[in-house]
């Protein structure tokens, strides 16, 4: 077991402990108390630097490494600090496997084997168009998938030659309150798995070239600021208009019913549904810079999409640049790639060439 997850274990086990053995609600409303402890200015979340004093508080301490991977896990919205929801909802989410040694494995190895199977299987966002089927399959529309039903739509998705034992087993990792039901949230996070905390930087990044007023929401005006639509295929087919456009792309990123505003939450669920069935770091860092137009990185991973311009500079000299960050920068707007290179340290601009 790896040091963070020992981590995790150790705290589940003093919870257990300190709240005399309650049952799961107990256990949060005791770890409420201890969180609150270390929250010294109240507001509800904690830095790294009182994560440790929390971790040390419950005698869970491992390595600077391990502490800061855990926190990296806790952290799901990048913010450099932890919510008691975050930190609940990823501690008690652990899933149950038979106790037996060969079971975890065993179970890993049939989750791994699904989530790939999905993958090969799909073109575009495999695991949010297995989930609907999996949806459909909820024949009695309780929400939940029982083993029978949980068959029936992997068998549908074209994924064959499961035993009983494997859908026993696939079942009893995504059943976190043994019911003998799993919904198909339930199922569609497993199989989705967490994102490095590496991948979520980049997507906050790509975030923020939206929601430029850091209010944590996008809508359509934020889209508009970004997006030339007059560029999308369909604008210049005439089958649809500029704002149909940014409308469907905005609804690419919604979660559930649409409300017209996209949240960093749903974006990050957007992309962890694309990380899944992307293992390179550097690609998967390369294809977020790309389309966002985000500057930097290095090595495979170094952005190849942002316009390289040739200027001419006053003495007659040319030099090519690269116009940073410069979604949304037309091919025609020569003004604008002007105001974007002054504001890059770039001096006595006669002219630019794209």
């Amino acid at each position: 077991m790896a040091g963070a997850e020992l981590m995790e274990k150790r705290i589940r086990e003093y919870m257990e402990v300190k709240s005399g053995f309650g049952d799961p609600v107990a256990q949060e409303r005791m770890l409420a108390k201890e969180f609150k402890l270390f929250d010294r200015d109240g507001s509800g979340s904690i830095d790294i630097d009182e994560f440790k004093a929390v971790l040390k508080h419950l005698n869970c301490m491992g390595s600077d490494d391990d502490v800061d991977e855990l926190f990296d896990k806790y952290d799901a919205d990048c913010s450099d600090s932890i919510t008691y929801k975050e930190f609940t909802d990823q501690l008690f989410s652990h899933k149950r496997v038979a106790p037996s040694d060969k079971e975890p494995n065993a179970t890993k190895g049939i989750v791994s084997r699904v989530k790939e199977e999905i993958i090969k299987r799909s073109t575009g966002n495999g695991l949010r168009s297995a989930a609907l089927t999996l949806k459909r399959m909820d024949t009695d529309r309780s929400g939940n998938l029982d083993e029978k039903e949980l068959a029936e739509g992997l068998e549908v998705l074209g994924i064959e030659g499961l035993e009983e034992d494997d859908i026993k087993r696939l079942m009893r990792a995504f059943d976190s309150d043994d019911s003998g039901k799993i919904s198909v949230e339930e199922f569609y996070r497993g199989l989705q798995g967490d994102m490095k905390r590496k991948r979520k930087v980049i997507v906050k990044m790509a975030f923020n070239v939206l929601d430029k007023d850091g209010s944590g929401e996008v809508d359509v005006n934020d889209i508009r600021g970004a997006y030339d639509c007059s560029q999308h295929p369909k604008v210049i087919d005439g089958s649809m208009t500029e704002d149909e456009a940014l409308h469907e792309i905005l609804e690419t990123y919604e979660q559930g019913e649409a409300d017209g505003i996209i949240t960093f939450q749903e974006f990050l669920e957007y992309y962890k549904d694309i990380s899944a069935g992307i293992s390179d770091d550097k690609y998967f860092e390369l294809m977020v810079r790309n389309a966002w137009h985000i500057s930097g990185g290095e090595g495979a991973a170094a952005n190849s999409s942002n316009r390289r311009v040739c200027v001419t500079h006053m003495d007659g000299t040319e030099k090519i640049y690269e116009i940073e960050n410069d979604l949304g920068i037309g091919p025609k707007d020569i003004e604008k790639m002007m105001r974007e290179l002054v504001k890059q340290g770039v001096k006595d601009i006669k002219k630019i060439t794209p």
